[in-house]
């Protein structure tokens, strides 16, 4: 099967074209998710190398795990659920690691070829302000941005990943929007970007 046949699959039929042992299959679930894994885990351990190594054990749990994926969840939460269980033992296997976050330079759009120098410097300047203010807020926080904005995770879908009430995901969404907010405020950004 060539590669464009894979990108039209949805996730679901893609983790189901995977088994039994098609590794083909496997390669173009792995390059659909390998940016996004390592972007969440870049949130959660802010180290690139850490960072690369969890993704490596992420995609072999997934790769060793496909039969047992149930289908109650959506297959990105199945993946990001294991990825964020990775992310932790990682931490706990390195002492004294600070948690930062991503550049959002990596994440933010290309920018619009219609945009004219101004615009696209006006873009790169907020991008560099709401890194600076992400990598201000708690690493539960960050986490909890990531997969809303980033990820495009619902509430529910994060309280399963993280084994927390949707209360609690609702808080902390709340709470860290306005960490955000004010701190880029405080950087004379007044627009609402969340």
């Amino acid at each position: 099967m060539d590669a464009t046949h894979w990108q039209d699959l949805t996730d679901l039929d893609l983790l189901k074209a995977c088994v039994p042992d098609n590794q083909h299959a496997f390669e173009a679930l792995y390059q659909r998710y390998e940016k996004r894994v390592f972007h969440y885990l870049m949130t959660v351990v802010n180290d690139a190398v850490l960072a690369e190594e969890i993704l490596v054990e992420v995609m072999l749990a997934v790769w060793k795990g496909l039969t047992t994926f149930q289908g109650h969840s959506k297959v990105s939460t199945w993946i990001f659920g294991i990825a964020h269980h990775k992310a932790v033992d990682g931490l706990r296997k390195v002492t004294g690691q600070q948690k930062g976050g991503i550049p959002i330079e990596d994440i933010v759009e290309s920018p619009d070829p219609k945009d004219g120098p101004l615009e696209e410097t006006n873009k790169n300047r907020l991008a560099e302000l709401t890194n600076q203010a992400m990598m201000n807020l708690s690493s539960d926080h960050r986490e909890i941005l990531h997969m809303t904005f980033y990820e495009g995770q619902s509430y529910p879908e994060i309280s399963e990943l993280l084994g927390i009430p949707v209360n609690t995901v609702k808080t902390r969404v709340y709470y860290a929007k306005q960490q955000l907010k004010k701190t880029l405020q405080h950087h004379g950004v007044t627009e609402d970007i969340l």
